[in-house]
């Protein structure tokens, strides 16, 4: 197949940067945000939520609350003659639905594309709560690693953050790997990277000192 065919035919995953969300459209299949410059290739991969309804029950379960606290807003029109009980329920109404309202706006700001995880050319991007919208840079992944669960159960990847030495959990609740096969080509693929990048680290010249001495260790 022809350069141009193989361009052709190859479908890109991200429509849009995983980063700062400009349009990818009509750019090929290697290459780097225009904007930002984060890189794509032929082995990204994104993961996003196809199932939120373990999200979309929190969500019932506080508008049920704003709702049943709605309820007592009207006591504010007549608080002289309302009891402490009512005045204490109708302010904490007021201070419900100002958090909800608030909250609201952080999420539909923060995550207006959408719950993901993305495996990018420089790194991991996890769009999920919990998490921050930084590129995790493969230099800064230990290993990824599945956790046993039943197949009928939102699988659960753990990755580790070197910088934070710490085990991190992805997927669960935010259900983006709905499938044992889909957390397998995610750990896959992310360990790949990893190797790759450590591949690419120990083929570099060691480091000067200050002196001009060479440090092997480095």
């Amino acid at each position: 197949m022809a350069a141009n065919d193989d361009e052709a035919a190859f479908a890109p995953v991200f429509k849009k940067c995983a980063r700062c969300g400009y349009s990818l459209r009509g750019l090929p299949a290697d290459h780097a945000c225009p904007e930002c410059g984060l890189r794509f290739d032929r082995r990204c991969a994104l993961f996003r939520v196809t199932n939120p309804k373990q999200l979309l029950v929190c969500w019932v379960m506080i508008f049920s609350g704003g709702w049943v606290t709605v309820r007592n807003l009207p006591h504010l029109a007549n608080l002289a003659g309302a009891s402490a009980s009512e005045k204490v329920g109708a302010f904490a109404g007021v201070l419900w639905v100002v958090f909800v309202v608030a909250g609201l706006w952080y999420l539909a700001g923060r995550y207006r594309r959408g719950l993901e995880v993305a495996v990018t050319g420089d790194g991991l991007i996890v769009r999920l709560p919990g998490f921050n919208d930084d590129v995790i840079p493969w230099s800064d992944i230990g290993r990824a690693s599945i956790m046993e669960l039943p197949e009928e159960k939102p699988q659960i990847a753990s990755v580790f953050i070197k910088s934070k030495n710490k085990t991190v959990q992805i997927g669960g609740v935010a259900n983006v790997f709905p499938k044992h096969k889909d957390v397998e080509r995610f750990v896959a693929e992310v360990n790949d990277r990893v190797d790759a990048a450590g591949a690419e680290r120990s083929c570099l010249p060691p480091q000067a000192d200050s002196d001009g001495a060479t440090d092997p260790r480095k």
